[in-house]
């Protein structure tokens, strides 16, 4: 008996966390940035400037890395991101007593929803899918 082909593309809960997360790295690049450019950010000493640069850039490539590896099916991405999720929700709090409202809510927003995503049946339908695909 013939079993039917499982689709090749993966739901849109899935493509959603990968689009929310790759949002993430690329804010975390521009932050990377402006850390350069900004004259406020000044104030530090050029070390800890490039050791912040560096964990900016560093964090980006994490959540690069964690969100191709949902859109390919793997399940180690899932501890990868809660991590980096439950920091981005916490780091939104601190955001929201300066004053930031916008980031603060930004960062709870995106966390929360990605966090949220990440146990939904679709992705675990995701996961399986690809690991049976492999495995066959």
């Amino acid at each position: 008996m013939k079993q039917t082909p499982q689709s090749t593309y993966p739901s849109p809960a899935v493509l959603f966390i990968v689009a929310v997360v790759v949002g993430q790295a690329i804010a975390l690049i521009v932050n990377a940035i402006l850390t350069i450019v900004d004259p406020d950010s000044q104030e530090l000493p050029p070390s800890a400037t490039i050791f912040l640069m560096f964990l900016f850039v560093l964090g980006a490539v994490w959540l690069l890395a964690a969100a191709r590896g949902v859109y390919l099916g793997k399940a180690w991405p899932r501890g990868a991101l809660v991590v980096a999720e439950v920091l981005a929700v916490i780091v939104s709090f601190t955001y929201l007593q300066l004053g930031d409202v916008l980031v603060g809510l930004a960062l709870l927003i995106s966390g929360g929803v990605v966090l949220v995503t990440l146990f939904t049946p679709a992705l675990n339908t995701h996961l399986v899918q690809r690991r049976n695909r492999t495995n066959a």
